[in-house]
C-alpha cells in the first residue's frame, strides 16, 4: 500500500524539522522589536577573512526562516496526541511495524522521499496514523469489503526479499577496486559515490538506489547471492554486470513476509473508511477545537 503523496512530501520536512529542532531550542525568551526572539550574547558562528557572523545572527536568520513550520510541527504532534487520548486511540508497535515494512516495501528510485533516519520515519507515520484513526473513527465498514479488498489487492500485502541498497558504479575494474579499498579504508561511501559515480541519478542521492526485490533485473547474475550474504553496514566485492562494474552498500534487508487478512484488516479498514471521509483533513483542522495559540496567531 503506498503512502500518500502528502506523507511522503511531510516525511522531507519532518526531517529538517528535527534538525533544525535541537538548534531553535537555544533561543531565549527574550524578544527584539520585530517580535522575534534572539540568542543572547555575540558567539562568533564563523568568520569569513576576518569578518564574522555571529550566532545570534545566525539563529535569528534560522528562525525567520524555518521557526514557523517547525512550531506548527510541534503543535500538531500534541494535537493529535491529544485528540489520541480523548478518543482512547493507540497506535502500537505491532501496527507501525506492518506500516513501515508496507512503505518500504514499495520504496524505489523514484521515492527518495523515504530516504531518511527510521526513528523520523516511524514517528511521521504514527502520526498520519493516528490522524486516520482520529478522522474515521465513526466510518463503520462492512466486514465483507474488507474482505474483497484483500482479496483483490492480495499482491500489496506478498512482499519479497528486499535490499536497501547504495551503489557505486565505475567504467573501470580498476577503478571500482581502488573505490571500494578507499571505503574500507574509511572514506565515505555517500561522498565517493557523489564524487565518482557513473550513474548520475544515484549518484546526486549518494548512491542510494532504495528497496530493491533480490529477483530485481537490477541485481542481475550473482549480485543478489553477494548482496544476500553481507552483513548490514557492509559493502559488496566488485560485481561486473552489463560492461559496467558495480560495488553496493547493503544498509537493510526485508525479509519476505505474507500478510493474512487478519494481520491487514485494520490498515484496510483505514484505507476504505477514508475514502468516505469528504475532505482531505490535517492536524490544524483540530486546532481550534483545541484552543491552540500560538506565536503567529492568525496564520496557519
Amino acid at each position: 500500500m503506498r503512502l500518500k503523496r502528502s506523507v511522503l512530501i511531510g516525511l522531507i520536512f519532518i526531517l529538517a524539522a528535527a534538525n533544525l529542532l535541537t538548534l531553535l531550542l537555544y533561543f531565549t525568551k527574550s524578544e527584539d522589536a520585530s517580535g522575534f526572539a534572539k540568542l543572547a550574547g555575540t558567539e562568533t558562528a564563523a568568520s569569513i577573512d576576518g569578518e564574522s557572523i555571529s550566532r545570534e545572527s545566525w539563529m535569528y536568520e534560522m528562525e525567520q526562516r524555518y521557526g514557523k513550520e517547525v512550531l506548527r510541527e510541534l503543535i500538531n504532534q500534541k494535537v493529535m496526541d491529544q485528540l489520541a487520548a480523548k478518543y482512547d486511540i493507540k497506535v502500537t508497535d505491532e501496527e507501525l511495524d506492518k506500516e513501515i515494512t508496507l512503505i518500504k516495501s514499495v520504496y524505489n528510485t523514484y521515492d527518495r522521499d523515504l530516504a531518511v533516519d527510521d526513528e523520523i520515519l516511524r514517528e511521521r507515520v504514527r502520526m498520519e496514523l493516528l490522524l486516520e484513526k482520529v478522522v474515521t473513527k465513526d466510518v463503520v465498514i462492512p466486514l465483507e469489503e474488507i474482505e474483497r479488498y484483500y482479496e483483490e489487492n492480495q499482491e500489496q500485502y506478498s512482499i519479497p526479499e528486499m535490499f536497501n541498497l547504495s551503489q557505486i558504479v565505475s567504467a573501470s575494474h580498476k577503478e571500482a577496486e581502488q573505490i571500494a579499498d578507499e571505503v574500507k579504508d574509511g572514506s565515505s561511501f555517500q561522498a565517493m559515490a557523489m564524487e565518482l559515480s557513473e550513474d548520475a541519478p544515484s549518484a546526486v542521492q549518494g548512491g542510494n538506489i532504495g528497496y530493491i526485490p533480490a529477483d530485481s533485473h537490477i541485481l542481475a547474475g550473482d549480485s543478489a547471492k553477494e548482496i544476500e550474504s553481507l552483513d548490514p553496514g557492509s559493502i559488496s566485492k566488485v560485481i561486473e554486470m552489463d560492461g559496467k562494474f558495480y560495488i553496493f552498500l547493503l544498509h537493510d534487508k526485508l525479509e519476505a513476509e505474507q500478510y493474512s487478512l487478519e494481520d491487514v484488516k485494520g490498515q484496510i479498514h483505514r484505507r476504505l473508511a477514508m475514502e468516505q471521509v469528504e475532505k482531505s483533513m490535517k492536524p490544524e483542522d483540530f486546532w481550534k477545537e483545541l484552543d491552540v495559540e500560538w506565536f503567529y496567531e492568525g496564520s496557519l
